[in-house]
């Protein structure tokens, strides 16, 4: 049985959760946003490039790392218990923050929308306003008149991915008589061909090679699903290989090197293939392979760095790990609050996109630290309480005993 603790899939795993503020802030300030969306009137290219650049990988090594530690829990307490502890920590989660958090999101994105259309700056929305302002999403593509889980989507997505959890088990059992050739592929330079093609043949219905907002909606997009569930599998079955996780820390650097080397390619590809609406196939081709292969570039090179670097007991890898869940759940109202109580200034993008992030970070951990950790929030989300100080107090205080 494996008993040790992940500490840098662990710190991965939290900041993929965290880096979700950045994201969703950025996206009020892209200035050619790759769908129709109010944005802020300061708009900056930096951000498009920053949003292709964490589309390219955060929620498919978030998926790799749900199928991997799904696999250390099934290992420790076989899948009907498993399944019963996502129930409780993912299921019940999702419906809570669903009919809390999710409403006041939407109507501080409601009020954002209004401002960047209108000029307005009210809090409770003009009903007639908002009528014009939906109309003319929806005739944009902007499918806000079908119910969606905005934010919460991926818990879903892991609520129902957690049913693969036997045809899981299974596949590592079949494996099991060719282990020596999953081996040799998984220490050969070339096995990122192996994962980038697969990713790239299941990209195939996207603009750009890129997923964005069809996975967002209550009934599930299917061909998302496949496309999430299959990096899901694949970090399941990285558990039974374990030694894998120390093929990539030892293999950063050239990690590094084709991911610098895709990332003109793969974004060049990706921004003439949306500018050409997927009408050439050799541009859609090159699109689809190119983020398939940076896609897998950047997912070895984050855990062989949190393998080779990160993987030690630490305050603030502990504070990141318990925190960035409730962190997660909490961040899109604060973003959308500070970018809808931005607008109003004429500030460079960039500063805007600072104070936003600012601000979502302080007060996302103020909650965490004094609401949350030592209450039955707590509970509820991790199944128990903490007492964790303030990272830097932990390092004074281990510095002062020392």
């Amino acid at each position: 049985m494996d008993n040790r603790r992940y500490y840098g899939l662990d710190a991965l795993r939290g900041s993929l959760m965290m880096l979700g503020i950045v994201l969703h802030a950025a996206m009020f300030y892209v200035a050619d946003p790759p769908i129709p969306i109010p944005t802020d009137r300061n708009t900056s290219y930096v951000f498009d490039v920053l949003l292709f650049f964490i589309h390219s990988f955060r929620m498919q090594a978030f998926f790799v790392l749900a199928g991997f530690f799904a696999a250390l829990l099934v290992a420790r307490r076989g899948v009907r218990e498993t399944l019963v502890d996502r129930a409780k920590r993912i299921l019940a989660p999702m419906a809570a923050a669903a009919v809390t958090i999710l409403p006041v999101a939407g109507l501080l994105a409601a009020d954002f929308g209004l401002s960047a259309r209108f000029g307005t700056h009210d809090f409770i929305p003009d009903l007639n306003a908002l009528k014009i302002l939906g109309k003319e999403l929806v005739a944009n593509g902007i499918a806000i008149d079908q119910p969606s889980l905005g934010h919460l989507w991926f818990l879903e997505y892991l609520c129902l991915l957690y049913l693969l959890l036997p045809f899981c088990r299974w596949l590592v059992e079949k494996s099991s008589s060719v282990e020596a050739s999953i081996n040799r592929i998984l220490k050969s330079p070339f096995v990122i061909l192996v994962f980038g093609l697969y990713t790239a043949a299941i990209s195939w219905p996207y603009l750009g090679g890129q997923l964005l907002l069809e996975n967002t909606l209550l009934m599930p997009h299917w061909p998302s699903l496949l496309y999430f569930g299959s990096f899901f599998v694949l970090g399941y079955l990285m558990h039974s290989y374990i030694d894998f996780l120390a093929t990539l820390a030892r293999g950063v650097y050239g990690w590094a090197a084709l991911a610098l080397l895709l990332v003109p390619l793969a974004g060049a590809a990706s921004l003439q293939d949306i500018k050409t609406h997927g009408q050439s196939f050799e541009v859609h081709l090159a699109a689809v392979l190119g983020n398939g292969l940076f896609t897998w570039s950047l997912i070895f090179l984050f855990i062989g760095c949190a393998m080779r670097f990160f993987d030690r007991d630490s305050p603030w890898i502990q504070y990141a790990a318990q925190s960035a869940y409730w962190v997660y759940l909490i961040h899109l109202p604060l973003v959308t609050f500070a970018a809808w109580w931005l607008i109003q200034y004429d500030l460079p993008a960039v500063v805007k996109f600072i104070i936003n992030c600012g601000f979502t970070v302080i007060v996302s951990l103020l909650t965490f630290h004094y609401w949350v950790q030592k209450t039955w929030i707590s509970d509820f989300l991790h199944g128990r309480r903490f007492d964790l100080r303030w990272p830097w107090q932990s390092v004074r205080r281990t510095a002062s005993t020392n």
